[in-house]
């Protein structure tokens, strides 16, 4: 492995090591990044897409901020932030190369075969659902040296469409609830 890949992918993977750490210790500090607005929802977003630790956690975040803040902002906000937090896969796979393949694994076969065929399709389509498999998608893309412009706008495109129906399902459904029991704002 040339010394650039072991280097970029030594820094990525001890960012993400590090972030978790600083997330599982600080969890109680998201309610008041929450309570950020915006800038809240894309810093949850940026973390929760940038690791593992707390995959679903942007999602309820999206989903609420989205029926308190104006949604189509919301879902573009998680969008950009998704986006960025997914480079820190993206460049785990591309600098852990060497040490992450295992052409045996079934999962790296598939997503492989996946961005071979499809190419910016895939990216796009994996990014646009909600999907538990997306942080080792992104780490298998980095593997395959796929483009990273066309990783960063394509998952933007996608986390952004997923976060936009997110808020708005927030939108409506914290609305319609909060009207059923009487509350309004």
């Amino acid at each position: 492995m040339p010394r650039r890949e072991a280097i970029v992918g030594g820094l990525s993977l001890a960012v993400t090591i590090v972030l978790c750490v600083l997330i599982i210790q600080h969890r109680i500090y998201l309610d008041q990044i929450a309570r950020w607005g915006y800038l809240g929802c894309f810093l949850v977003s940026l973390f929760a897409s940038g690791t593992l630790v707390v995959p679903g956690l942007g999602l309820l975040f999206t989903f609420t901020l989205g029926g308190v803040l104006n949604p189509a902002v919301v879902g573009a906000v998680a969008g950009i932030g998704e986006a960025t937090g997914a480079i820190g896969a993206y460049l785990t796979g591309y600098g852990g190369r060497g040490l992450l393949q295992d052409s045996n694994s079934s999962l790296y076969n598939r997503f492989s075969y996946m961005a071979q065929r499809h190419g910016s399709k895939a990216v796009l389509l994996m990014a646009s659902i909600i999907n538990p498999l997306y942080y080792p998608f992104a780490v298998c893309m980095g593997m395959l040296r796929f483009r990273l412009s066309r990783f960063f706008l394509m998952t933007w495109a996608g986390r952004t469409v997923k976060n936009m129906f997110i808020a708005y399902l927030g939108y409506f459904g914290l609305r319609s609830i909060l009207q059923w029991l009487g509350l309004s704002f």
